[in-house]
């Protein structure tokens, strides 16, 4: 497995808290990971950066003027579907037939995170595996907490249902008490970054810990512009 003491070398500190600065704009950080990357690792930099290629499809199909920088695809790209990745090709085919969820949505995001999850364990990613279950099982825990307050059924929404087998009992008892949904989602994110430090592991020189500052580097570059162009209601 590679070892990455140059790219590491390279990569900026994190941020102390959300809403402080990162030092290089998060898509010169993908930039500078994807050249840097051995060949068979570049597959999984591209999945992590696919999160926001669907981020940025469930914008366009809800005709929402947002597009997320750090993505593969192009605004052009989403809306001529040129370039699109298997699993986004697959959510269109499916959708052109009329398959569809009870929101149609959530079948994007399992199409994301069933292709995301396969890739990693294809390529014995410990990072992305472990935290990727998290993060299903997570969604599903919200999915849930929603449904609730609804009157609905949480299994109509939920996905890949059998990874994960985490306890988030104790982050769903916070977000009851939380009135803001500003506060809520930053709770999330805080959250998610120390379940990233968790999964990255202790090699500052690994696989798993470029993928973790991707990550992190993602979560903390969005808190800079979020109150100005992310609605906050779909991130959550």
């Amino acid at each position: 497995m590679a070892r990455y003491y140059f790219l590491s070398s390279c990569l900026p500190p994190m941020p102390f808290s959300l809403g402080e600065k990162v030092s290089l704009p998060f898509e010169e950080i993908c930039g500078l990971i994807l050249r840097n990357v051995e060949p068979v690792d570049e597959p999984l930099v591209r999945c992590c950066l696919h999160v926001i290629d669907t981020a940025n499809i469930e914008f366009y199909l809800q005709s929402q003027d947002v597009f997320l920088p750090g993505g593969s695809l192009t605004r052009e790209e989403i809306e001529t579907k040129r370039h699109l990745p298997s699993f986004i090709r697959k959510f269109f085919e499916d959708k052109d037939k009329g398959i569809r969820r009870s929101y149609g949505y959530d079948t994007l995001w399992e199409r994301y995170y069933a292709y995301a999850y396969s890739l990693a364990e294809e390529l014995s990613c410990r990072f992305l595996i472990d935290y990727l279950s998290w993060e299903i099982g997570l969604r599903n825990s919200l999915v849930e907490l929603r449904s609730r307050a609804r009157g609905e059924e949480a299994e109509d929404y939920q996905i890949l249902v059998r990874a994960g087998g985490h306890d988030f009992s104790g982050i769903v008892s916070q977000l009851k008490m939380q009135q803001n949904p500003l506060k809520a989602e930053q709770y999330l994110d805080e959250e998610r970054l120390k379940r990233i430090y968790h999964c990255e592991g202790a090699d500052p020189f690994s696989r798993d810990v470029i993928l973790g500052t991707l990550e992190k580097a993602r979560i903390y570059s969005r808190w800079e512009k979020l109150d100005t162009i992310y609605p906050v209601h779909d991130i959550i």
